[in-house]
């Protein structure tokens, strides 16, 4: 059967970019403006998508007073990503702030100047200079999103990823499902950038335990599924540090006020306490949490700070979750005065492995933002703009895509086939089915990980797989996007557990890079300097440990 009638649209491109956050956008922008085509993918709309969607608060941090770049990679570490990736990108931070306002993003606070203010390096009471931009953020996206349309990009809303198409062991494209039509659509394209943000879903929520109530999430937008994780394994690429699930103190009930805001305003920081009111040292450091397990519960609080530092707080998340000071009014909870309950929780880290260019291990490949390890609101503008600027050199070079027909007719059959699943007493909704993987990774995989434990979840997530995938339901297009993202989630949880498992010590690096197996409670110097990268041969699983690459001596050197 040829392309044509396993497909309703073809479309053919340079450069197709899959995800239209704050790093896909520039990103299009950029490849654009070097006279490329460049179509753009995303499942919800460009005007409000990503992990910025709703607005945000701070940005940061940048080489400036005083600080280094160096500085910065030392005081955040990041995930044993390409030291030299991480070095360019907060080398170009600055010059992405340009690029951002050039293309009509208004960077500036609310007085017309740059919000600059003091970064404690995550929770530390040490106040560091002035890296930290402070921003009302609530529109940036429509921002961007008409820098893309201006541009010339073509957008295509409502269009969720199914996989990458490859042929040669080299990217050609990829499939997708418009989410309203139902429409199946082959994109051709010499490059794919995946900028679909990381993997925050294959841990519990943070509201009550009812899976109705999935999509309240903290710190991270609930459109995070790992999309282009997924695709990008699935399709032969490798992915790394997917161990690494960022477990730290999270509040239990986040339906409150959440107190992400509370770490960085102004260079202050609350309190970390145990059920006696005795302060502990800043709670990122887990192996602190893991220690003082006889004084549980642990609570945040932030009572020592002035009694305007709520009025300021309140200001500056204006445009970003002022709808949880409405929440906390309700329920009779008062952030100034009342504590915070905190729990050891994942939310979602590694990333696809890339080089210093952003190039995935799949030719082709380009992997910015969250997806290829330098994220935030500051990295993956800068990241996009990096390889939106260079990807027409390889564009250039690429020659014309091949499309495998048959692995379009799989594609096609593995994403439409929910909407085949008619009966209601044995079909089963995806957002079941997601909370069922999230409450797996939360019982098997999450605060205490064992050698049985780890064996146990991943056993009962292959049973998901291979007997209750298959029942799948989209009563509509629109559910067949949620199909695709239980399905995307179900692979990462697997993915998470079997690197889990491989490891076996316990490593704390702070903040979001800390790992914990109870039967291995020391560090083995054998993953020092080391990172673990899985990748996917003839559909099962390799997993190898590789070395981290050393940072450039010109990079090693700098002093500005």
């Amino acid at each position: 059967m040829a392309t044509q009638e396993m497909t309703d649209r073809i479309i053919e491109t340079d450069v197709l970019v899959i995800g239209g956050g704050v790093g896909g956008c520039p990103a299009a922008c950029k490849a654009a403006e070097h006279g490329l085509e460049v179509a753009l993918l995303e499942k919800s709309k460009i005007e409000r998508s990503g992990q910025t969607g709703p607005g945000l608060d701070e940005i940061g941090a940048y080489p400036r007073d005083g600080a280094t770049v160096l500085d910065l990679m030392g005081r955040f570490p990041g995930r044993s990503s390409d030291p030299n990736m991480r070095y360019r990108v907060i080398d170009n931070m600055l010059w992405a702030l340009e690029e951002l306002e050039r293309l009509g993003v208004n960077m500036r606070y609310v007085d017309g100047e740059y919000g600059w203010m003091p970064w404690n390096g995550l929770h530390s009471k040490d106040v560091g200079p002035k890296v930290q931009l402070r921003v009302h953020w609530q529109n940036v996206k429509p921002e961007m999103a008409a820098a893309v349309r201006k541009r010339g990009v073509k957008v295509f809303d409502r269009t969720m990823v199914v996989d990458l198409l490859t042929h040669n062991s080299k990217v050609a494209g990829a499939t997708a499902v418009n989410t309203r039509t139902g429409e199946f659509i082959v994109f051709k394209a010499k490059a794919v950038v995946l900028a679909t943000g990381r993997v925050s879903r294959h841990y519990g929520p943070d509201a009550p335990p009812s899976w109705k109530y999935k999509m309240a999430y903290n710190f991270f937008a609930p459109s995070m599924a790992g999309d282009g994780h997924a695709a990008a394994y699935r399709a032969g690429a490798e992915l790394t540090c997917m161990e690494m699930a960022g477990q730290g103190p999270f509040p239990r009930d986040a339906m409150l006020l959440q107190p992400g805001q509370f770490f960085q305003n102004d260079g202050m920081t609350g309190l970390t306490l145990n059920w006696k009111g005795e302060e502990l040292a800043p709670h990122q450091e887990m192996t602190h949490y893991m220690e003082s397990q006889g004084m549980l519960p642990i609570y945040f609080s932030i009572e020592n700070l002035p009694d305007d530092f709520q009025k300021r707080v309140e200001v500056h998340i204006a445009d970003e979750t002022m709808i949880r000071l409405k929440l906390a009014e309700d329920r009779g909870f008062n952030p100034r005065a009342h504590r915070y309950h905190l729990s050891l929780r994942g939310v979602g880290n590694g990333n696809i492995l890339v080089n210093e260019n952003f190039q995935a291990t799949l030719k082709g490949v380009f992997a910015i933002g969250d997806c290829g390890g330098a994220g935030g609101g500051g990295g993956s503008p800068t990241a996009g703009f990096l390889v939106g600027d260079t990807i027409h050199k390889y564009v250039s070079e690429a020659g014309e895509p091949v499309v495998d027909e048959g692995q379009v007719e799989n594609q096609r059959r593995a994403a439409l086939a929910p909407l085949a699943v008619k009966d209601v007493n044995e079909g089963i909704e995806p957002l079941e089915m997601e909370y069922t993987v999230r409450s797996m990774c939360e019982e098997y995989g999450g605060a205490i990980k064992t050698e049985g434990m780890l064996r146990e979840g991943l056993r009962r997530l292959g049973s998901l797989k291979k007997d209750f995938m298959p029942r799948l339901m989209a009563i509509n297009p629109h559910y067949l996007g949620r199909c695709l993202e239980a399905r995307n989630i179900l692979d990462m949880a697997v993915v998470h557990l079997q690197a889990s498992l491989e490891r076996k010590e316990t490593r704390s690096r702070g903040w979001g890079n800390t790992f914990v197996r109870f039967d291995y409670p020391k560090e083995d110097p054998t993953y020092s300097n080391k990172r673990l990268c899985q990748r996917l041969e003839k559909g099962e699983a390799v997993i190898e440990i590789k070395e981290v690459p050393a940072l450039k001596p010109e990079y090693a050197k700098e002093s500005k």
